[in-house]
């Protein structure tokens, strides 16, 4: 059994990663899919509180009982989420735009994302 349960969101209801690379977005699928991670297209996200992640897909509510998220929430830095945690006294990461908005560039935000969801 793995570590954890992984859980890949989307808002989009498009496959998921449908707009990487033609030659390489299969590939990164199936060896998601490979490493047991549920990957969900057409999330709506409700709220995060003691019991998880509080979600929407297809008009049916739930909640996955999760203990760390990790949000890459568009190309826009906003940091109020951000500011609002670390007032909270919650730890808390930037990573990607969020981080440093000079350029956007996906690969580096991934491979923060990536490095810091490896230390959690």
């Amino acid at each position: 059994m793995p570590p954890r349960t992984v859980h890949l969101l989307q808002r989009k209801t498009s496959k998921v990663g449908a707009g990487l690379g033609k030659t390489t977005g299969w590939i990164h699928r199936t060896e998601l899919r490979h490493r047991g991670v549920t990957m969900v297209p057409g999330v709506t996200y409700d709220r995060i509180d003691d019991a998880g992640l509080h979600l929407t897909v297809d008009g049916e509510s739930t909640v996955l009982e999760v203990d760390t998220v990790v949000l890459c929430t568009g190309q826009e830095p906003r940091r109020d989420l951000y500011d609002e945690l670390v007032a909270a006294g919650r730890t808390a990461h930037l990573v990607g735009g969020a981080d440093v908005a000079a350029e956007l560039d996906a690969k580096r935000a991934v491979k923060q994302g990536t490095e810091l969801a490896a230390t959690l």
